[in-house]
């Protein structure tokens, strides 16, 4: 994404690279007419739904797989969001993050916002994980502490410190800011997952050393372990297949120094599944697609006169690169959502001129349509829903 970089990176940056491209629209004025994509096969979730954004402004939308036509329903958001949903899809919730610092929450039959609440002035929320309707874990780039809140009412239930387990000592970490940078949470078994970037904030978000993920037992709340990666600044989503889930780390943009690491239920990681060195490019996104293959995007070119995003495909078991699925000739590409049931993996565009998302089968790694979903705004994250 230009997107993965806004929490961890120059947000000016992404959106010079966005008014570049909006430019070179402006200048060649592309049109396009698209056709309506066929419906997928019905399955338990039959729905995208997406949270997009320009930089400028924001709307939530959903994508019917299992009907030819496009958006359903668009509901305001903030210009810089994330969406989740509970397991059942009973529930769906905003996550407004900078600027905003809120989270929206809403009934996920109906489509429709029930409630609003504040994280905090200037925490900047990451993500969400729901435990139960009245029961949720935020996480805050701008605080050290991980918030349990009832979404239902907004009341704050506790405040877990993070960075008192990982401290800069503890790790003999060059992250001395305060805050530990906590972004993603998954829910492994009752165990909850959260990802540590380890930045310096008062660097302009520069990498630090180490970057951390802590395991904290929900029924508890007590930290159970931290674990150091391998590499460092995590920019993806914990991503799960079977028993494996990847962790794609950055580094610093423009140099080839993260790859993709591969844990256990338990977190006990394996190494690098793959490096940036082999897919050529920085980490945007990543997953694992069956027991054999990998799929990911990666950043070429980021500070040069032409950045470029590609998916790309490579081997689970020494981590080469098979080929190049997709070049989106420009920085749009973003993530990489996987539809098990369906076999098959969805893919962001950003691109301004055809925002949309497009459909892979898992087996061919083509493209299913001769055409994508569009998004109205640019995509710039999406869960499946019932």
């Amino acid at each position: 994404m230009i997107m993965k970089f806004v929490c961890n990176k120059s947000r000016e940056k992404h959106l010079t690279l966005f008014i570049f491209l909006v430019g070179l629209v402006a200048c060649n004025d592309i049109k396009t007419i698209s056709k309506k994509a066929p419906p997928l096969s019905s399955q338990r979730l039959n729905h995208l739904l997406v949270a997009t954004s320009d930089y400028y402004t924001g709307a939530l939308i959903e994508i019917p797989l299992l009907e030819p036509q496009n958006n359903k329903f668009e509901i305001p958001i903030h210009s810089d969001a994330i969406v989740r949903s509970s397991e059942d899809g009973s529930l769906f919730y905003v996550v407004n993050r900078l600027g905003a610092d809120n989270i929206e929450w809403g009934n996920g039959e109906k489509r429709q916002v029930l409630g609003q609440f504040s994280v905090g002035r200037g925490t900047n929320p990451q993500d969400i994980a729901p435990v139960s309707p009245e029961v949720a874990y935020v996480t805050r780039l701008a605080s050290n502490k991980l918030l349990k809140v009832n979404p239902e009412t907004g009341e704050t239930l506790k405040e877990i410190d993070l960075f008192e387990r990982a401290d800069s000592v503890t790790i003999n970490s060059s992250d001395t800011d305060g805050f530990p940078e906590m972004t993603w949470l998954k829910i492994v078994e009752q165990k909850l997952w959260v990802v540590m970037q380890r930045l310096k904030a008062d660097k302009s978000y520069e990498p630090s050393n180490k970057s951390q993920v802590a395991v904290l037992d929900i029924s508890t709340d007590k930290i159970e372990k931290i674990v150091t990666l391998k590499g460092t600044n995590p920019v993806t989503e914990i991503k799960q297949l079977g028993n494996n889930f990847v962790l794609g780390q950055s580094g610093k943009l423009g140099i080839l120094d993260g790859g993709i690491e591969i844990f256990d239920a338990n977190l006990k990681s394996s190494g690098w599944l793959t490096t940036e060195e082999k897919l050529g490019g920085d980490i945007i996104d990543c997953s694992l697609i069956d027991s054999e293959r990998g799929v990911a995007i990666v950043a070429k070119d980021i500070y040069g006169s032409k950045p470029n995003t590609q998916l790309v495909a490579f081997r689970k078991k020494d981590g080469q690169l098979v080929s190049i699925i997709k070049d989106a000739g420009s920085y749009s590409l973003q993530q990489i959502l996987v539809d098990e049931a369906r076999q098959v993996f969805y893919l962001s565009d950003r691109d301004p001129r055809k925002p949309g998302v497009w459909v892979y089968d898992i087996k061919t790694l083509q493209p299913l349509f001769d055409t994508y979903y569009e998004t109205g705004l640019p995509p710039y994250h999406m869960v499946l829903i019932p």
